[in-house]
């Protein structure tokens, strides 16, 4: 799912849908799943070069996403949708009178985990440890780490709790860019990978798998072609309305509810549990990985 916060935001997006074969290119791929480049060349009957170019902006935009498949007739580009809803919130933006606390949390800056392999972490100038070694999530240079990957289990940060005598918290962002964590390498392997605050769930992201069919936008140019090269930007909202994933509602729990208050802690924790209907593992991405370049970022909107 896309969701524009700011709709002065969606430029690129509103780009991507001002074409009527980039619309063809979308309704294809919605009633077939996955489709080729040769097939949409045919099917619209344009240049490969064009379709390349169409498919380019679509991609660029969010909205569809493209893997490679080796087959007998050498290698293709396999393109599917990327997101299943576009939400443009037109009322989300911050009140002039809103105050705005923001924050960002190194990736390897958690304070609890608990971590099974395929796992891992790395700084931007190298892997710490050992690959699948849970030990190594206890090294002191994890505190640089740009990037770590967990087959199951969480990982756990405190997050800065801004609150006042004078303030009334109104709203909570936490945004952070993720991936499924497949052992080896697999373009679709899913996983839902829940979120709780405070020891209560909020809910979950599933995401589709791990992405590395090019390099990550902010990824260091020795990272490993065969491990997961960047995610998709997940953002956690928690306001007196309900909780939200990705601009999608997902309970009825409030602020209360997760028990933020002034002078108390605020545990926010990444997971895939036992029980999980997809268990994929996960990787986190953060300052030097990834296409974002930044860690866990938190705002906190308050009157």
């Amino acid at each position: 799912m896309i969701y524009l916060k700011d709709f002065k935001q969606g430029a690129m997006l509103y780009d991507a849908l001002a074409s009527e074969v980039r619309l063809g290119i979308l309704d294809e791929l919605l009633k077939n799943g996955e489709l080729n480049l040769a097939y949409f060349a045919k099917r619209f009957n344009v240049s490969n070069g064009a379709i390349t170019a169409h498919i380019k902006k679509l991609y660029e935009a969010g909205l569809i996403e493209i893997a490679t498949s080796s087959g007998t007739r050498g290698t293709q580009k396999i393109c599917s949708l990327a997101t299943d809803k576009v939400i443009i919130d037109f009322k989300s933006q911050p009140k002039m009178s809103d105050r705005v606390e923001s924050a960002e949390i190194g990736v390897g800056n958690y304070v609890d985990y608990g971590v099974q392999p395929t796992c891992g972490l790395a700084t931007r100038d190298r892997v710490i440890g050992r690959f699948d070694d849970p030990a190594c999530f206890t090294y002191p240079e994890r505190t640089d780490a740009g990037i770590l990957w967990i087959g199951s289990g969480y990982v756990e940060y405190l997050i800065p709790n801004f609150l006042t005598e004078e303030m009334h918290l109104s709203e909570i962002q936490i945004t952070a860019e993720l991936a499924s964590e497949a052992p080896g390498y697999a373009a679709f392997y899913p996983s839902d990978i829940h979120f709780s605050v405070n020891g209560v769930t909020v809910g979950y992201f599933t995401s589709k798998g791990e992405y590395n069919d090019r390099a990550g936008n902010s990824s260091p140019s020795w990272w490993f072609g065969n491990l997961g090269q960047y995610g998709k930007k997940v953002r956690i909202v928690l306001n007196e309305e309900g909780s939200f994933i990705g601009g999608i509602k997902v309970s009825d729990k409030t602020l209360r509810d997760y028990k933020i208050a002034r002078g108390r802690q605020i545990r926010f924790r990444i997971f895939v549990p036992e029980n999980a209907e997809r268990r994929g593992g996960f990787t986190l991405f953060g300052k030097g990985f990834g296409d974002y370049d930044e860690g866990i970022v938190c705002h906190f909107v308050s009157k």
